[in-house]
């Protein structure tokens, strides 16, 4: 984004808010589909044409009068208060008739931006605590939940992995690359009496993830992981 102008006051606030929901993928509010608006068509065009937009037609009828496909958009019904409307002067809107006098957002974030904005990003999960050598980390999962872990080793040689209990469970080791998790090894102790355990080298500098998910909780519902 580039302004030519002051940010730092209120319109060059709510200006750079609004671009920002571009960034987003929002488009502007009064080309809503819900909106509902009836414009007075060649008082938009004198207006957008003149100072300081100097708009052609094509540019006033993309920004202001095409109205979005309903089957492209996912939203709110029409907002007039939206970061994403446009203030416009007396005499350019016909209906709804409240608006005949000019349209006058309040500036800044409403509420249902919020709530949009929060829907379309919703907050990232928390990431995986690590797990440290000889720490043993007591789990409360019951069937079918997992837990994930990072390790992350600080020297190369061969470790041992394992779930202690009287839950059945299976252990996977991956490691991370580019962003993926491939696998290395897993263990499955479901039905046997015993925990599951994975031997494997890892290395130094390398970034690992180790998931226990249970099968079977027990009768405590309790069981603990830990490597060495």
């Amino acid at each position: 984004m580039n302004f030519g102008w002051d940010l730092t006051d209120d319109y060059g606030h709510t200006t750079a808010l609004h671009e920002i929901g571009h960034t987003l993928g929002l488009p502007h509010e009064h080309q809503n589909p819900f909106a509902g608006i009836v414009w007075d068509e060649q008082k938009v065009y004198d207006y957008f044409g003149g100072d300081p937009n100097n708009w052609s037609r094509d540019q006033t009828c993309q920004n202001v009068l095409r109205k979005i496909d309903a089957g492209e958009v996912e939203g709110s019904n029409w907002n007039p208060d939206s970061i994403m409307e446009y203030w416009f002067p007396a005499g350019l809107i016909v209906q709804p008739a409240k608006y005949h006098d000019g349209l006058n957002p309040a500036g800044g974030l409403s509420e249902t931006d919020k709530q949009w904005v929060k829907r379309f990003y919703p907050a990232l999960p928390a990431p995986f605590p690590t797990l440290e050598p000889f720490q043993t980390r007591t789990l409360s999962l019951k069937s079918g939940e997992q837990a994930d872990f990072k390790l992350e080793p600080s020297a190369s040689r061969t470790y041992q992995i394992g779930t202690f209990g009287t839950a059945d469970a299976i252990l996977v080791l991956f490691e991370e690359v580019n962003g993926e998790q491939r696998y290395v090894a897993g263990d499955d102790d479901s039905g046997q009496d015993r925990n599951t355990n994975i031997s494997a080298k890892l290395f130094q500098g390398r970034h690992y993830v180790i998931r226990v998910r249970l099968t079977w909780a027990g009768g405590s519902g309790q069981t603990a992981i830990m490597y060495w």
